[in-house]
């Protein structure tokens, strides 16, 4: 496919996938970035399968890896240029997962890389992917199974180590392995109904009418997509802003919270403003909603997406919400975290190779500075959600303890209407979501009072 002069579709997934790497993109942001500047009559059916191409190289990265790194021999993938690794894992993710014919797989490789590298660098790539089409994957996994049994199954279902043994930890062996194939499983999509403008069963008419059959969820405003003939996207309300793309956890977290018309509500981490958005629809626009977020960038997509929405009583402020005050304090407080997002690989399976126990420590330390600016900002008796997309009880369970211990929060003992509880001795109280017990993303909330 040649979308134009010099340029292969091999080279626009490589591109891609140097993006989500190096910059830390999404699939959907990378490609964004990269379609800007290619052209050619190929371009949207390039574009589809180029999505199709990174979302599942990144999916299976650990497997695909563990068959580059079985015939370098003494070396790994990650030693070799960045570019060069991600071609390589393109022609063993052709050659293994999509079943494109070696010969083909390996001669669009091998022209990218005389092109970007030389004629020795491509002779050792040939000799790599002849290697790579012979490898035996179920051989070896077979005997990496008897050798290691985690590993089996983090290379098996491609997922890092340090999350496979956290999930057999806090669950067991068995109930992992259910979480390691939902995870792998496609996304369940759920829409929201923007009730300033619409109401959740005319919506669902509205979706049955153009093909889209639905579920009811325990989330009133929300239901689950079940079959389509059309992409939701596609569709005009969603182009006027009828309904949102929402998974049905993060869905919850408003309705928790409960915040009325007339009052004021801080958002302290609200890109991309999903539950900003949800908030001011359950106050009918009325009261105030102060959006923070660090990144510019992130709070003028979410302008734009206001207008959209039809949004009005929300107030956007680029700061960091680990120190942002306000003069006056806050009836309710939103605080969605950063976090590992490791509930959400389903969704955006890149993130699993971005976390290591370093890093998610340093995540923590934001978390638990976030919660006691949150507790500066609420007035007395006022009330916030803490919630993250992490499977992790350091990120979830130990901060909700250390906000009853160190912030001086209280916990509400909330009447969660589904989901699991949670863990330690505050489990009961808390509300837990697992992508393999409830077809969405893997969700933490707590309500707490000041």
């Amino acid at each position: 496919m040649e979308l134009f002069y010099r340029v292969s579709f091999q080279e626009v997934v490589a591109d891609a996938l140097m993006l989500v790497e190096e910059r830390e993109l999404s699939s959907k942001h990378a490609l964004e970035r990269v379609f800007k500047k290619v052209a050619g009559k190929d371009r949207e059916k390039a574009r589809g399968l180029t999505h199709a191409y990174v979302f599942e190289i990144e999916k299976w990265r650990a497997k695909i890896d563990f068959i580059i790194n079985s015939v370098l021999k003494g070396s790994s993938v990650e030693d070799l240029d960045l570019y060069l690794a991600n071609l390589l894992r393109i022609g063993t993710f052709e050659i293994h997962f999509r079943k494109v014919p070696p010969a083909v797989a390996t001669d669009s490789i091998i022209r990218v890389v005389k092109e970007r590298f030389d004629f020795s660098r491509a002779k050792f790539v040939n000799a790599l992917m002849h290697s790579i089409e012979k490898f035996d994957v179920e051989k070896a996994l077979k005997r990496l199974k008897e050798r290691d049994r985690i590993e089996w199954l983090s290379v098996r279902f491609s997922h890092p180590r340090w999350y496979v043994e956290y999930a057999v930890e806090i669950l067991d062996y068995d109930e992992t392995v259910r979480l390691l194939l939902s995870n792998n499983r496609p996304q369940r999509y759920y829409v929201r109904a923007n009730t300033l403008t619409t109401d959740v069963d005319s919506l669902r008419d509205y979706l049955e009418e153009n093909g889209v059959k639905t579920a009811l969820t325990p989330v009133p405003d929300v239901l689950k997509v079940l079959e389509y003939r059309t992409p939701v996207t596609k569709l005009d309300w969603y182009k006027e802003g009828k309904f949102v793309i929402q998974d049905l956890a993060s869905a919850y977290v408003a309705h928790v919270l409960a915040p009325e018309p007339g009052e004021r509500v801080l958002d302290l981490a609200a890109a991309p403003g999903s539950k900003t958005f949800h908030a001011a629809a359950l106050m009918e626009n009325r009261g105030e909603i102060v959006a923070v977020d660090y990144s510019y960038d992130r709070l003028m997509r979410m302008k734009e997406k206001m207008k959209l929405l039809e949004i009005k009583n929300v107030k956007l402020v680029h700061a960091d919400g680990r120190s942002f005050r306000d003069k006056e304090k806050f009836d309710k407080i939103i605080l969605d975290t950063p976090c590992s997002s490791s509930g959400t690989y389903r969704q955006f399976p890149e993130v699993k190779w971005r976390f290591d126990e370093k890093k998610i420590k340093r995540i923590i330390n934001v978390q638990r500075n976030m919660l006691r600016n949150a507790h500066e900002n609420l007035r007395d008796g006022g009330e916030m959600t803490y919630s993250t997309c992490s499977i992790r009880v350091d990120e979830d369970e130990e901060n909700v303890l250390f906000a009853i211990n160190r912030v001086e929060l209280e916990l509400i003992d909330y009447p969660f209407s589904w989901g699991d509880r949670g863990f330690l001795e505050i489990g009961e109280k808390v509300f837990r979501a697992w992508t393999h017990r409830h077809d969405c993303n893997s969700f933490f909330i707590a309500k707490l009072k000041k």
